[in-house]
């Protein structure tokens, strides 16, 4: 998203409300917002930002657009992502790093590693659904929160984190 349109996009919410960053430097607001949401593609802005103005009362923060972001970026339920780790661990006895591989990233972040798979596999089908499936579905959200923060930064720092994370790997 350039700077120009950022700046659309803060005059639009200044628009749907009143309140909105009335008392501030448009420049300051301006370049604040942008290095926030530079990274993001301006379609998927301009519907978060209507997303927001519809469904909110209060003027928005970076934070709210953020988890507008989220949501339209989410392409698969709690319960679909379930379902391909539960496909994944049916497999996992003998095939369990290239059902591992197939997993989305925030199956594979949950589980851990093919490792982590073929021990899930070898666990009975009533600790699965119950222990196993709570323990996702809570934790599921903030490891999506966490990787819509990570595509947010820097392609520089993403780098580095991926390459700190290799070294721990070693």
């Amino acid at each position: 998203m350039t700077r120009e349109e950022t700046k659309r996009m803060i005059l639009y919410l200044r628009m749907a409300y009143r309140d909105f960053c009335e008392d501030k430097d448009l420049t300051s607001v301006t370049d604040i917002w942008h290095d926030a949401f530079k990274d993001y593609d301006v379609k998927v802005m301009g519907v978060a930002a209507k997303n927001y103005v519809k469904t909110n009362e209060f003027a928005p923060t970076i934070a709210g657009i953020m988890k507008q972001i989220r949501q339209i970026n989410k392409t698969e339920t709690e319960t679909d992502l379930w379902a391909l780790i539960q496909k994944a661990a049916s497999n996992g006895i003998y095939n369990s790093a290239e059902e591992f591989e197939k997993l989305p990233p925030e199956c594979q972040s949950f589980v851990g590693s093919a490792d982590a798979l073929k021990e899930l596999s070898q666990i009975d089908m009533a600790t699965m659904e119950t222990v196993v499936k709570g323990q996702f579905l809570k934790r599921v959200e903030s490891i999506q929160s966490r990787q819509e923060v990570q595509k947010g930064l820097p392609a520089e720092v993403r780098q580095a984190i991926e390459e700190r994370r290799m070294l721990e790997w070693t």
